[in-house]
């Protein structure tokens, strides 16, 4: 017996089951390709010039016995990514509407953004480099075809999670039946002081990471410049590596933004349930772009290992940054409890009406 909830998503999308397929073989392609094409080189007056793939990365840490770096960068962006397609795939050609399908994306989701730690250790060599005369970066095509791999492979999992949740029941939940419309704000307890303050703090932190150097050159020969988010940004422009601010711009400054400007809207505006839950589910979708984790990681990875490039010093952008990141997912633990409990009220309990 082949039912409607026996069909797997390939089935179910109709004609666009097979675009998706033929996008998700286009991304393995070129994640593949991105093995064997160099990332970037580094020259060294007086030392020489270095190419970097991906995989020669991973070798030279390990021979240098930075174990964890070399294990981290070969687990997340180059393990991961294969991993994760293959999920996918396999999700997407085989696996009926179930629970532990819906349960397979959620986390596929989660996760994607994590193969961006090694762009991330590139970016921080090509802002240290920027404007300096004893050391000079160049990116090559691997570079990009990674970047356009692991953005594709992100995209692909929010379409597959989209979809999944039109026609997999599991995935759909409880359809709440009230019509009242409410705000967050009005009808969840204590955590209606805790989340608005949570979120302010969140909001002033993010500003200041932003703005606060994260760490400055301390080495001779070298200019000692400070370099906080928005300073690599600029400091990528000038240098001519458009894919690169590009990950910057999105990744640590618009999707952050943008997240915080829909948690202040989930918790002001009035909606029904139903509404509530599709404003938190679109905040998840942008949520996945935000990589200023990702980004965190890499800095510590960097302070570890790349010292015996560039000898840096730690400034307090750092821990702002670190911070935030702690505030940011807190405020969003406390929007999600908040909706929890909301949702799990019926009609004829009392509202607070907006």
């Amino acid at each position: 017996m082949h039912g409607h909830h026996e069909q797997t998503l390939l089935r179910q999308a109709g004609w666009a089951g097979w675009a998706w397929l033929a996008v998700l073989l286009a991304t393995f392609s070129a994640q593949t390709l991105a093995l064997f094409v160099p990332f970037m080189s580094i020259k060294v007056v007086l030392v020489g010039n270095d190419i970097y793939s991906l995989p020669n990365s991973v070798k030279l840490m390990w021979e240098s016995k930075i174990y964890a770096v070399a294990i981290l960068i070969a687990f997340f962006s180059i393990t991961f990514p294969f991993l994760k397609l293959a999920c996918l795939l396999v999700v997407w050609v085989a696996v009926p509407p179930t629970r532990e399908r819906e349960r397979i994306l959620y986390w596929l989701c989660l996760l994607g953004k994590w193969s961006m730690l090694d762009p991330f250790i590139v970016i921080l060599l090509m802002v240290l480099a920027t404007d300096q005369w004893a050391v000079s970066t160049q990116t090559f095509s691997g570079v990009y075809l990674f970047l356009g791999a692991i953005a594709s492979a992100i995209m692909l999992s929010t379409i597959a999670t989209q979809i999944d949740r039109w026609v997999n029941p599991f995935a759909q939940g409880v359809r709440p039946t009230s019509t009242v419309k409410t705000r967050l704000i009005q009808n969840s307890g204590w955590l209606s002081v805790v989340g608005p303050i949570t979120l302010i703090i969140s909001a002033i932190c993010f500003i200041v990471a932003l703005v606060t150097p994260y760490f400055q050159l301390n080495q001779m020969l070298l200019t000692s410049d400070r370099y906080s988010i928005l300073q690599s940004l600029t400091a990528l422009l000038h240098t001519n590596q458009p894919a690169l601010a590009a990950l910057v711009a999105v990744g640590l400054i618009i999707a952050p933004g943008i997240v915080l400007i829909m948690q202040v809207w989930l918790w002001i505006a009035p909606a029904t349930q139903a509404k509530h839950q599709l404003r938190n589910r679109r905040l998840r979708a942008v949520h996945e772009w935000c990589m200023l984790e990702v980004f965190a990681l890499g800095l510590l990875l960097f302070l570890w290992e790349g010292t015996t490039l560039m000898k840096t010093e730690v400034k307090p952008g750092l821990w702002v940054i670190l911070g935030t990141i702690v505030i940011y997912y807190s405020g969003s633990f406390v929007s999600l409890v908040a909706l929890e409990r909301m949702s799990k009220r019926t009609d004829s309990e009392k509202f607070i009406p907006a």
